[in-house]
């Protein structure tokens, strides 16, 4: 079996993944620290370094998954399959960059702040019952990483291209895992990414909002083990 590459979405560690590979029996694993990156170039550095010039499963969450689309677009001979797991190929609309420009100009003053309540209930849903660790994760890695990587992050991804054409002319496989109650990269987008990309497949999770990872990570494990062990 080919390795399979992990990346991990905004103000994420590997304790985004820590749940599903506990779940998981893969030979070669392998995770590509974004949290280490200051600029987009060095997120691909990053990249290349984990991959080794060899035909890769990659499994992108959220801003990974951007990463990760990017690095099989233009190095398609890396890829034995590409998951892009609460990501939308669109890109960002003008009120998403918007936000992201404000929220950089806060932090380029020393403005960081934990999530609120409200914020944080954008990213995790109240049905599962793993939403509290879901939330007590999310609140333990933002206060670890803080506001200088969040800066970096949206930074260095905050000019998204639209991916979903030279997705459509890729010949690796593609797989779109949707959230049911994500309020970040909401279902019914990520759907659409999935009726545009002839070929690709796609699944749902139930029972979860933005951080599927740490919510649903059983039912995450289940369609990643089917994507890169078919039977």
């Amino acid at each position: 079996m080919p390795p399979v590459v992990f990346f991990p979405g905004t103000l994420c560690d590997e304790r985004l993944w820590m749940p599903v590979w506990r779940q998981m029996e893969i030979d070669d694993r392998r995770y590509v620290p974004l949290q280490w990156a200051e600029t987009l170039e060095q997120m691909q550095g990053l990249t290349e370094h984990a991959i080794e010039n060899q035909p890769c499963h990659l499994v992108g969450f959220s801003m990974g998954g951007y990463i990760a689309a990017l690095h099989a677009i233009t190095n398609p001979q890396h890829v034995a399959s590409l998951t892009l797991i609460s990501f939308s190929c669109f890109g960002l609309s003008d009120e998403e960059l918007s936000k992201r420009q404000q929220i950089i100009k806060a932090l380029e003053q020393g403005q960081f702040r934990p999530m609120n309540k409200q914020r944080l209930q954008q990213f995790v849903g109240s049905t599962s019952e793993t939403s509290d660790f879901a939330r007590q994760t999310v609140r333990d890695m933002e206060a670890d990483l803080g506001g200088s990587v969040l800066k970096y992050h949206m930074i260095a991804t905050s000019n998204r291209k639209d991916l979903i054409q030279p997705l459509r002319a890729a010949n690796f496989p593609v797989n779109i895992i949707a959230a049911k109650h994500d309020l970040i990269a909401p279902y019914e987008q990520l759907y659409l990414a999935h009726q545009k990309l002839d070929g690709s497949r796609f699944f749902s999770i139930e029972n979860s909002g933005h951080m599927s990872p740490l919510e649903q990570a059983a039912q995450l494990a289940e369609y990643l083990t089917q994507i890169i062990c078919p039977k």
